[in-house]
């Protein structure tokens, strides 16, 4: 009979010497043997807690070592796929030719004349034509009619009906086609206006 794993540990019993009795001596088989016939002993294997406890140390270390071993593997083949590659460049272009002071083209520089800037509150003249964009408070007139002169037009801030309104105004304009191009620009940007005649 062979055991592979015996963990249980056997009591001895006690036995006094008084309770032993001597076994009736047991007659061999009288079987008769046959030639070349060999008789086998039964072997028991016994596998304790050290003899597992050092072939499971043995199992880790080779876990381990299979693991270090995959590792460098990995590593030595991602440095392969990160290599940088090096391309051949262009060469560089060639330097623009010298060019000599007699090369160069003369210029002068030519200053515009500074407009006068018209000031932000005014009277509109009589009998004038002027486009008007808006009734408002002082503060939001001022800055409609900022905004306007930033788009090119002569806008300038008039008084209202009352001392806390104030219009904005566009003028005035000379001709139908100076009115014609101003509505049109107006009418662009989405704001409300209409024409106005100044009269005493």
């Amino acid at each position: 009979m062979m055991t592979i794993l015996n963990l249980e540990t056997r009591a001895v019993p006690n036995v006094e010497l008084r309770d032993f009795k001597p076994k009736e001596a047991v007659e061999p088989d009288p079987a008769p043997q046959t030639l070349g016939a060999t008789a086998t002993p039964d072997y028991e294997i016994v596998l304790g807690r050290p003899q597992i406890a050092s072939w499971l140390f043995v199992a880790v270390i080779a876990v381990a070592v299979c693991s270090s071993l995959a590792y460098l593997a990995g590593e030595r083949i991602a440095a392969a796929n990160n290599a940088p590659i090096y391309m051949p460049s262009a060469p560089p272009p060639p330097p623009p030719p010298a060019i000599s002071a007699a090369d160069l083209p003369q210029a002068s520089i030519v200053v515009p004349p500074q407009k006068t800037a018209a000031p932000l509150f005014s009277e509109p003249e009589t009998g004038k034509v002027y486009i008007q964009i808006g009734a408002l408070e002082r503060g939001m007139a001022m800055l409609l009619a900022e905004g306007l002169r930033g788009h090119g037009f002569d806008s300038f801030v008039a008084p209202g009906p009352n001392d806390k309104v104030f219009r904005v105004l566009i003028g005035p304009l000379p001709d139908p086609a100076a009115f014609r191009q101003a509505m049109v620009t107006v009418n662009a940007l989405d704001l409300a206006n209409f024409a106005r005649k100044y009269e005493k």
